[in-house]
């Protein structure tokens, strides 16, 4: 009973640390939901993105940590600047510079500094714009962070081509160019800034030779802009060195690569003013007409865009206002979990006080339970150590086998060889009486030679020994002819002497071969039987 109680308080812990833990948030934790808001911003799901920021942004502040809340504003600003919300967007990038200023370091300044420079320059406030990247890149410059001062050097160079200012570009181009050369990507925006800059300075040549460089690399469809950014400042070269034909041709180019609404109005107007020029009007009109189109095209999209931003907000305060809701309905579950949790504690008291009195008794039945532990330990290590004297019985006896096996198998060498010797003197003395001329003339005596080299031929020890080489080895020489059925008797007669680990030696005189003729017999057997090249005969034959 006494355990059950102690099993019911540790459940009781277990769900508060469940519940405690549950509504416990980190920066950590926020930093991976921003992550996620990021994310969904790209694949523009920004309704899902904008209320996952929002969320953060509201645990961020009231725990104070400035660096999430600057994290979460500015990519809410960046969400509406995807919606073409400018106006929305900017003021969530003040939010955050506010923020950056008051509690974190130049660093996030400058980051909302240059977006909101961005921002004014796609909406062609170029002024705003300009002022914006310079306190970025005065900023930068002040931390020594050299691959920031050329990003926003770059912007500055950009914005001055806009302003028909190319004596200004040049000046960030230079500084900014070299500081770029492990940044790829701004390098190359660098680049196209370069060659505008050159083309309104009208150093031709030097333009359009880095156009020129630019162009293959633009065939990605990611980098269609930039595509027709440069073939635009291709054609207007040409245009102005008076060589039509060949701006009309970078122009057409321009119009073939599939941009977006607002890079096809830029090229229409300049088509339908360089037909002009060329003296086509007719050609001039269609394309007068197509920027009309373009132009009532784009006015659409951003209508469309508009209305998107405009459903975006009402599904983020109606979002607000459900979050402001189910605040309200946490207030109330927390109320009512912390009353389950005061009459949880004072119902454990009472159990406790209630169990209080079985306390010696439970230490009483846990003393009869450890000794009976112990005697049950004692008895098992008891039986361990049989079973282990058991083992080492089982291992000598095993031991005992293995070298009786040696000594009976060392026995039937012995007695092989002495075969082989008697047998080999028994051929030596029939060979000299063959010799003999006068045995050789007596036709008994040769009878009987020929007898007895009939008797050696017909090598009935052998079939004693192979007898006796079964009884010791048991079994080995029916498992070999099982596994492998097409060896010869003399195969299995070699195989015998070398399972005794018999020398090629000795081998060779019990067969009356040479050394060398065993070996090329091993050679042959390995091969016979598919034994693989990193295995010994011996050792394959031992695991039969």
């Amino acid at each position: 009973m006494h355990k059950k109680l102690h099993l019911y308080i540790k459940c009781i812990a277990l769900l508060i640390a469940i519940r405690s833990y549950s509504q416990v948030d980190t920066p950590q934790t926020i930093d991976s939901q921003i992550d996620k808001g990021i994310e969904l911003m790209f694949q523009k799901e920004h309704s899902q993105s904008i209320e996952l920021l929002i969320t953060t942004e509201a645990i961020a502040k009231k725990n104070q940590w400035y660096e999430q809340v600057f994290r979460s504003t500015l990519n809410i600003g960046s969400n509406y600047y995807f919606l073409s919300d400018y106006g929305e967007a900017v003021l969530y990038y003040l939010q955050a510079y506010e923020i950056a200023i008051e509690h974190l370091d130049s660093r996030q300044e400058m980051t909302v500094l240059n977006n909101i420079g961005i921002l004014y320059f796609q909406e062609e406030d170029l002024l705003q714009a300009k002022d914006y990247f310079f306190k970025a890149y005065q900023k930068a410059k002040l931390l020594g962070d050299e691959v920031k001062v050329g990003y926003y050097g770059v912007n500055l160079a950009l914005v001055s081509n806009k302003m028909k200012a190319p004596d200004s570009a040049q000046i960030y181009i230079n500084e900014a160019l070299p500081l770029l050369k492990n940044e790829p990507n701004v390098l190359v925006t660098g680049r196209m800034a370069q060659s505008e800059m050159f083309l309104l300075k009208k150093q031709y040549a030097k333009s359009e030779d880095i156009a020129l460089n630019l162009l293959p690399k633009f065939q990605d469809i990611s980098q269609v802009e930039n595509r027709v950014f440069i073939l635009l400042v291709l054609a207007q070269i040409n245009e102005d060195q008076n060589r039509l034909d060949k701006a009309l041709y970078y122009g057409i180019e321009a119009r073939n690569t599939q941009a977006g609404i607002e890079n096809r109005e830029e090229v229409y107007s300049y088509l339908s003013n360089l037909y002009g020029k060329k003296g086509q009007l007719e050609n001039a009109l269609v394309y007068k007409d197509s920027v009309i189109i373009a132009s009532d095209s784009l006015a659409d999209i951003r209508n469309s865009k508009l209305f998107e931003t405009e459903k975006v907000k009402f599904q983020i305060q109606n979002y607000q206002h459900e979050l402001s809701e189910s605040k309200e309905v946490l207030k109330q579950e927390r109320r009512f979990f912390y009353s389950i949790i005061g009459i949880t504690l004072l119902s454990m008291g009472f159990i406790l006080w209630i169990f209080r009195s079985n306390s010696i008794k439970h230490k009483q039945r846990k003393t009869i339970v450890e000794l009976e532990l112990a005697k049950e330990k004692s008895d098992y290590l008891l039986i361990q150590k049989q079973l282990h004297e058991q083992e080492t019985l089982a291992l000598l006896e095993q031991e005992r086998f293995k070298n009786e096996l040696e000594v009976k198998n060392r026995k039937l060498t012995a007695k092989a060889l002495y075969l082989s010797s008697k047998n080999d003197l028994i051929e030596e003395v029939l060979q000299s009486l063959s010799q003999n001329t006068e045995i050789a003339e007596n036709p008994e005596l040769k009878k009987q030679i020929r007898e007895l080299k009939n008797h050696l031929k017909t090598d009935t020890q052998w079939d004693s020994f192979f007898t006796h080489f079964e009884e010791i080895n048991q079994g080995f020489l029916d498992r070999l002819r099982y596994k492998h059925d097409k060896l010869t008797p003399s195969d299995i007669r070699y195989i015998t002497y070398l399972y005794m680990n018999l020398s090629n030696k000795e081998i060779a005189s019990l067969l009356n071969i040479t050394p060398q003729s065993c070996r090329k017999r091993k050679e042959r057997l390995s091969s016979k039987l598919n034994i693989p090249n990193n295995t010994t005969l011996h050792n394959y034959l031992s695991t039969i």
